[in-house]
């Protein structure tokens, strides 16, 4: 019987690349809060609607329960090489896969502290070693929470995706 495999290919550019699917989503921050329905009554005894009020939900602690599943992948994945330390900067790439009533809810900026939480003091010493971040999140076509994380150390040979990212350039005229 035939069986069908999926071939994946590292790019070159990323030096370590780790991550999981399937699980928890991604929690962030922004999870521990929800929106608070309250009310004022208006000089004319009218009731008014406050906006952007939150209250604390219960945390299972669910973001430290990522940042130490992330530090235990990170550990594995940077067995050989060690962590990376300052003055060394470094490029880091997250993709989250979130189901779609995720993608419409959480801040991808959110996504991301959690993850960098997580990876720093194993992967890199400081976060601010971190001179590129690039961070996407799409919905997986098979409805599935997923995460994949790549950390390159930046040198003169390998320059990472950062400088393949161009928002403008000079114009000569000849």
């Amino acid at each position: 019987m035939a069986t069908n495999y999926v071939k994946f290919r590292q790019n070159p550019k990323i030096e370590i690349l780790f991550g999981f699917y399937g699980g928890k989503p991604i929690p962030t921050k922004q999870d521990k809060f929800k929106p608070l329905k309250a009310f004022e009554i208006d000089e004319d005894g009218n009731e008014v609607e406050l906006k952007n009020l939150y209250e604390r939900k219960d945390d299972k602690n669910s973001i430290q329960e990522m940042k130490e599943l992330v530090t235990d992948y990170a550990i594995e994945a940077f067995k050989e090489k060690g962590i990376i330390k300052r003055p060394a900067n470094v490029e880091v790439i997250l993709s989250f896969s979130v189901k779609e009533r995720r993608f419409k809810e959480v801040d991808i900026d959110n996504l991301a502290k959690t993850i960098l939480d997580g990876l720093t003091g194993v992967a890199f010493e400081d976060d601010a070693q971190i001179s590129s971040l690039i961070v996407n999140k799409h919905i997986h076509e098979m409805k599935l929470d997923a995460l994949f994380i790549g950390v390159t150390e930046l040198t003169e040979k390998n320059k990472g995706f950062r400088n393949d990212i161009k928002l403008f350039g000079e114009v000569r005229s000849e």
